[in-house]
């Protein structure tokens, strides 16, 4: 998840195994694009420590471990570096091999907390290895999603993990740019027609267990807040919607069907539609935590209670939920887990060892019951 419909300004961050001086940074990535540049005569450590007064052991220490000279010798050595032009050794080996230790999470909405645990799960995987993570959000417009695919295209990484099932792929063979663009994995959303391999989880048999618990608790009029329209999770959780309803042998209606994005705002538009029903559904079966929110917060606003008039499930567990009054029962993703999963998956294309019988592994979801559900109050 999630393509959300409110945006923040589009962001990039980064989660670094280790800082550099700003200006130290630049010369390295201005490096990487003048490559065939590079000379035998180029400065090295032992310029550095001739110009520093100190010893080449102490330019590496300085370097790699500062914490283990003094902040003044830190300093020397650094001037030392700026007035050389010199390039520490890992970053040189990097240039030399093509490699920048770093890959690049690209994610539609970097303000939904549902992504921090993915990111987190991937950071956990390439900060032991040495590699620098980068955060941008691709946005929801074309020109923003057009802006993503240039840089993909003209990047110095090593890999990217896109979360973001709308930035189609196809894109990059439409501007001729695929011959040396860096592997690629999704997580989360997937693009269909995409050779990329992905991690996703049973959106299907989630929306199913959503069904079949409010069903057990004698719901028989039964409803649903979608994803946007054209995004390939709401697809997957309106078919499992529909397979819950059929194999409990309840009735689908169109009209208990509401159009969502999952956002706070769009539950809380849901929840004036659902207002306005004459024949209401006694449960609903929201795409996402954040949906769920927005929608039993407006009902508060006119008195309808959760769940003593209406039984509310979402789709996520992102943190909030357990606090959220009531404490929202939800259909769990394992964040983290996929995260892992990604970067791991990451790895394997980087290093050429990807097993074609796992590319496209798909992680099971976990209803978790809270307050937020109960039988409808005529059965009560």
């Amino acid at each position: 998840m999630e393509n959300g419909q409110s945006r923040q300004p589009l962001k990039t961050t980064l989660l670094p195994s280790f800082f550099l001086p700003v200006w130290l940074c630049e010369r390295f990535l201005m490096s990487r694009t003048s490559l065939g540049t590079m000379r035998s005569d180029a400065p090295t450590i032992q310029d550095v420590a001739r110009v520093a007064g100190v010893s080449t052991a102490t330019v590496s220490r300085a370097l790699s471990s500062p914490g283990r000279v003094s902040e003044r010798t830190r300093h020397i050595v650094l001037e030392a570096v700026e007035e050389t032009g010199y390039v520490a050794n890992e970053m040189a080996r990097n240039l030399r091999q093509q490699k920048s230790n770093s890959i690049c999470v690209i994610a539609p909405d970097l303000s939904n907390p549902f992504f921090s645990f993915i990111i987190s799960g991937i950071e956990q995987i390439c900060g032991p290895k040495g590699y620098g993570v980068f955060v941008t959000e691709s946005g929801l417009s074309q020109k923003d999603k057009m802006r993503v695919v240039n840089l993909m295209a003209a990047a110095r990484t090593d890999g990217y993990i896109v979360l973001d099932g709308l930035l189609d792929h196809s894109m990059l063979k439409a501007r001729g740019r695929t011959e040396n663009l860096a592997p690629i994995v999704s997580a989360c959303e997937w693009t269909n027609g995409s050779s990329a391999p992905s991690v996703t989880v049973d959106n299907v048999g989630g929306a199913v267990q959503a069904v079949e618990h409010l069903a057990a608790l004698g719901h028989t009029k039964i409803g649903h807040i979608t994803g946007p329209r054209e995004n390939v999770l709401t697809v997957e959780r309106i078919k499992g919607f529909k397979r819950g309803l059929d194999s409990c042998g309840l009735e689908y209606r169109d009209d208990f069907v509401l159009e969502g994005g999952f956002s706070l705002e769009s539950g809380h538009e849901a929840a004036e539609k659902w207002l306005q029903m004459k024949d209401r559904p006694t449960a609903m079966f929201c795409a996402s935590d954040r949906e769920a929110f927005g929608f039993i917060s407006r009902l508060a606003k006119d008195g309808v209670k959760v769940p003593e008039d209406v039984s509310v499930i979402g789709f996520d567990d992102i943190e909030v939920s357990g606090f959220f009054v009531p404490a929202l029962t939800t259909v769990s993703q394992p964040r983290v887990q996929i995260g892992r999963r990604a970067a791991e998956m990451l790895f394997e294309l980087i290093q050429g060892e990807a097993d074609p019988e796992d590319a496209n592994p798909q992680l099971d979801v976990q209803l978790v019951v809270r307050e937020s559900t109960a039988a409808p109050a005529q059965a009560t």
